[in-house]
């Protein structure tokens, strides 16, 4: 059994219900947000990202942040999930079937459950990846319900033999993949590239970073696809898919085609910071 948080209500997954005159569902007019919980703990950081997407588009969220947080709480105690995935999707309520949003009540949806994006035995042996060209799209967009041009590159990635896309806007510039953050590493040290929307599990790399030893620097101009191509090691950062090396990008290999040392160690890192173990 698996229980959904609709509105303040826990439901069976086979009985949650949205209208069809949910604007959400109709124009994709609505902001999400993820979140992972270990140990029974769900680490709430975004939880101030979830409030500003939903000021930006100007749906006002009807609980305050402490709320939501006891809000998802319940639903990670009632599914009984010491570990999950957990999303949060904020839609502008049911409506007509015009755009007007005046005179419409927001719609929240708290879901627990298992995911990870990718086999479990790739991450030792790394990402195979397509360089998806998906335009010139709004910041932010990542956290739209619209998330249309995430879909297209996931397809095409996955035609092209390949579990996950970089998503590359207009002059080649990449601005993570569908999963998660991107970053490079090139001499040893960890380059933070400039991002479309911040994950958790990127802000945790700076603090694993540290306390390895390992340099990490920030990046003032944008990633560009001859940069991820040209670097020793490559890997994503995400709270859906954790820490995950990429290994190849359009069947070129990223240094010599394998997990790297320092994404090794970050990633493992990683595991034994989240769940106490490698």
């Amino acid at each position: 059994m698996s229980l959904v948080w609709i509105n303040g209500q826990l439901v069976d997954k086979s009985e949650a219900r949205i209208s069809v005159f949910d604007h959400g569902f109709l124009y994709g007019d609505g902001v999400w947000e993820h979140f992972r919980a270990f140990g029974g703990i769900v680490h709430e950081a975004p939880l101030a990202w979830l409030d500003n997407a939903a000021q930006a588009a100007g749906i006002a969220i009807p609980l305050a942040m402490d709320e939501m947080k006891a809000a998802i709480e319940e639903t990670v105690r009632a599914n009984n999930r010491a570990e999950g995935y957990v999303r949060v999707i904020v839609t502008r309520g049911a409506g007509t079937l015009g755009p007007d949003p005046r005179k419409i009540a927001p719609h929240i949806v708290i879901v627990v459950e298992e995911y990870c994006p990718f086999p479990r035995e790739v991450y030792e042996h790394g990402l195979h990846v397509a360089a998806i060209h998906i335009g010139d799209v709004p910041q932010g967009f990542r956290r739209s319900l619209s998330g249309e041009r995430i879909v297209e590159a996931k397809q095409q990635a996955l035609k092209n033999g390949c579990l996950d896309a970089l998503l590359v806007k207009p002059l080649d510039r990449v601005i993570g993949s569908t999963e998660g953050d991107i970053f490079i590493v090139v001499n040893g040290t960890v380059i933070n590239a400039p991002k479309d929307a911040v994950e958790l599990t990127s802000a945790q790399v700076g603090s694993i970073a540290d306390r390895e030893s390992i340099p990490l620097v920030p990046r003032s101009t944008p990633l560009l696809l001859a940069d991820v191509v040209a670097a020793d090691e490559v890997f994503v950062a995400g709270i859906s898919c954790g820490i995950i090396a990429i290994v190849r990008v359009d069947g070129k290999p990223i240094g010599l085609g394998t997990e790297g040392p320092i994404a090794k160690r970050i990633r493992e890192a990683y595991c034994q910071l989240t769940r106490g173990s490698d």
